[in-house]
This record gives C-alpha cells, sequence and structure tokens, in this order.
C-alpha cells in the first residue's frame, strides 16, 4: 500500500519524464493541481493513455501490484482520477488498498 504522498510522487516523476519525452517542460514543475486533461492540460489523449499505462508500471514496481487504473470503477466516478495530478495520486492509493 501506497501513501498519498508516495503516490502523488510516483505520479509527478512520470509526468516529469513523460513531459521531457514529448517536449513539454511545464510537465516537470507538476503538482498536485496539474491538469491531466482538457482545454488547458498539457497532455492530449494519447499522452494521458501512456501517462496511465507508464504509471502502472510504476506501480507494479514500487508495490509489487498489478493494477489497471482506466476501468469501470474509474470511469464511472462524478469526478474522473485523471483530472487533476492530486486525484490520481488519492485514486492510486484506494486502488492499492485492495
Amino acid at each position: 500500500m501506497l501513501t498519498r504522498e508516495q503516490a502523488l510522487q510516483i505520479v509527478l516523476r512520470r509526468l516529469a519524464a513523460l513531459g521531457h519525452e514529448l517536449g513539454k517542460p511545464e510537465l516537470a514543475q507538476a503538482d498536485e493541481q496539474t491538469r491531466l486533461f482538457g482545454e488547458t492540460a498539457a497532455l492530449d489523449s494519447i499522452g494521458l493513455v501512456t501517462l496511465i499505462a507508464d504509471l502502472e508500471e510504476d506501480i507494479r514496481v514500487a508495490t509489487g501490484q498489478t493494477v489497471t487504473l482506466a476501468d469501470e470503477k474509474a470511469m464511472s466516478r462524478l469526478t474522473s482520477p485523471f483530472r487533476r495530478a492530486g486525484l490520481l495520486a488519492e485514486y492510486v492509493v484506494e486502488i492499492t488498498r485492495n
């Protein structure tokens, strides 16, 4: 199980790495309020999918658990866990508890 701070650090490190790969240096400065998708976000739909896939691997390495971030449970929420980095970190904590 991860703490919220551990999960947030995993998300932010992955965003920084993805920002380097995509030539979007603003992602290196991401914080928990950073929008992950939408008109003001630095990621497009392919970038978001890449982030999710890479995070699933990061979580597996950190916890030994295989998780699926983009599943029916995540998609049916009133507030998407993919809206902001902090919400995604909270969702990571939730799914690694189970």
